[in-house]
């Protein structure tokens, strides 16, 4: 299943104001917007350098769903990722699409 990596501002938009300086309180809300999708938060992180936190999500794959919940948390930045085997089998498909049609 993939993954989302979703850059978070601490602080805006107004929803996320109550938790610039309140990392537990900003997880909790994280995780709630996230849980209430369908979803699983694996972790969340915070950047040493700016107001930003990352989300490392799973089980969000519904598009509508990623833009709602990307939305609700104000994320600037959205990331499909893939563990080593999903990237094994996307390999695997690419080859058989540039594989020639005989």
């Amino acid at each position: 299943m993939p993954r989302l990596w979703m850059a978070v501002p601490n602080g805006t938009p107004p929803e996320l104001e109550p938790y610039v300086d309140d990392p537990e309180g900003l997880e909790r809300f994280v995780r709630e917007i996230v849980e209430g999708a369908g979803a699983r938060l694996e972790a969340l992180f915070f950047d040493v350098a700016r107001p930003t936190a990352f989300a490392l999500v799973e089980g969000l794959d519904e598009f509508r769903t990623i833009r709602a919940v990307r939305k609700a948390l104000g994320a600037e930045v959205l990331n499909k990722l893939l563990t080593v085997e999903q990237a094994v089998e996307a390999t695997e498909q690419e080859r058989a699409f540039r594989r020639p049609q005989q």
